[in-house]
């Protein structure tokens, strides 16, 4: 008998854990519109979403209080875009959530309705988001990439440890100068934009390169791809317009 009352506990207390992160990670919901129901665009925890949109829906969030920025069309169909809100928004775990910007630019929460649904499947998947993620451990990649014999090898290695961590420029770079061939350069270099942190520093990457062509073709492709944003620098994007590279006054 007390052998059985042991075993219980032993279950209660490795169950139990799993139980918390299940109600830290819950799915939640956010549908945010505008009080006149105009085209805006939206960043919500430093990642950007510039498709305009008059209803804006997000899925599977981390419960907790949030970054957002709301840019508002001015001046007609291709009119430019001006933050019209650049706050917080606390969402609770396992919530739908619905607000509103009035017409003074202030955040109206409209309704709340619990959700008994899960970890859901958007963003904030996978132990609570990306700026949950650890930052990646070069010394340690760099050692297991040595190990390895062949170049397919040492790239599996350094996409698995990039896609599950969060990374810099110049480790992007370091892990670069681990490959011989210029086209795993470029490839790799590609696959890891997504995921580094200080976007606005990845010029440090084309050092790697020996052609110029490599540098241009991974210009090219950053240049279609700025909608995947992550960065850690909050300040990147209250800078008025003047100081913005071009390619982000308009989105």
């Amino acid at each position: 008998m007390k052998r059985l009352i042991f075993t219980f506990a032993i279950l209660g207390v490795l169950l139990a854990p799993k139980s918390s992160e299940a109600q830290r990670y819950g799915s939640s919901e956010l549908r945010l519109r505008l009080d006149n129901n105009s085209m805006f665009t939206v960043i919500f925890d430093r990642r950007i979403y510039n498709v305009p949109t008059s209803l804006f829906t997000l899925s599977g969030i981390m419960g907790g209080s949030h970054r957002l920025i709301v840019k508002q069309r001015v001046g007609g169909r291709y009119g430019a875009f001006r933050t019209i809100y650049n706050g917080n928004i606390r969402i609770p775990a396992r919530s739908r959530v619905k607000a509103k910007i009035n017409r003074y630019n202030r955040l109206v929460m409209l309704n709340v309705v619990h959700l008994n649904n899960g970890y859901g499947n958007g963003y904030y998947n996978n132990g609570g988001g990306y700026y949950n993620r650890p930052m990646l451990d070069i010394a340690r990649l760099q050692n297991s990439m040595r190990r390895a014999s062949f170049e397919n090898d040492k790239q599996i290695i350094a996409e698995q440890a990039v896609s599950t961590h969060r990374v810099k420029a110049n480790q992007v770079y370091r892990i670069l100068t681990m490959f011989s061939f210029e086209s795993t350069k470029l490839k790799f270099a590609k696959f890891a934009y997504k995921y580094c942190v200080d976007k606005r520093n990845y010029y440090l990457v084309n050092n790697a390169f020996s052609f110029s062509s490599s540098i241009r073709e991974l210009n090219n492709f950053i240049g279609r791809n700025q909608s995947d944003y992550y960065d850690n620098d909050w300040n990147y994007y209250n800078r008025n317009n003047n100081n913005r590279p071009s390619y982000r006054e308009n989105w």
